[in-house]
């Protein structure tokens, strides 16, 4: 079984056992797959992962994580396809955001444009052509993301930091991390305290 959460709002799936649960994060609908047949639930929405019974809180806590990793381009995120990653995520504090974290919200939009392409393109030149920039350019602005940020993101390390710094500034409050970005407006991670099913 897991467990998936989706707004309070959102339609009950006829199915599945479904509550509505106070979080830290504000109302959520915590709904019970219990035979792994929801196929179609409302979106936005994340999975919790698959448990036992007795788990079902640890599945909950990994639904809430994943729901908070939604957007337009992802309405519906699988705590398993996080892999390593959810046990970042789950125990991030975000009331105390990493260095790398707050470096990347104090980036203006295009900068933190300019890094994505520079960590995910092949080359400079090729984030240069897909930016529609100069090669130089796109040099200098990564020499100078690289002073910012105290590492080069094209290296493997570098690229390791920037992505775990992404996902996690997708997690922080925008008051404390320097700039207004998406956020669910959550604080802290979710605790299997703060719920019951």
């Amino acid at each position: 079984m897991r467990v998936l959460a989706t707004a309070a709002d959102a339609p009950e799936i006829r199915e599945a056992p479904s509550a509505i649960v106070p979080t830290r994060y504000g109302l959520l609908r915590a709904t019970l797959d219990l035979s792994g047949t929801i196929r179609r639930p409302p979106e936005p929405v994340g999975f919790g992962t698959r448990v036992r019974a007795d788990l079902a809180p640890e599945s909950w806590e990994a639904a809430i994580v994943a729901l908070r990793l939604t957007d337009a381009s992802a309405p519906a995120v699988d705590a398993a396809d996080l892999g390593a990653m959810l046990l970042l995520a789950q125990t991030y504090d975000p009331e105390h955001p990493q260095e790398d974290v707050r470096a990347l919200a104090r980036l203006d939009r295009r900068s933190a444009d300019v890094l994505r392409t520079l960590v995910e393109a092949d080359s400079v030149r090729s984030a240069a052509a897909e930016l529609g920039m100069h090669h130089s350019t796109v040099q200098a602005r990564h020499e100078a993301l690289t002073h910012t940020l105290g590492y080069d993101p094209r290296s493997n390390v570098g690229r390791m930091r920037y992505i775990a710094a992404a996902l996690l500034l997708r997690l922080t409050d925008p008051a404390r991390s320097g700039q207004a970005v998406r956020s669910s407006g959550a604080l802290r991670r979710p605790r299997t305290t703060d719920f019951e099913l």
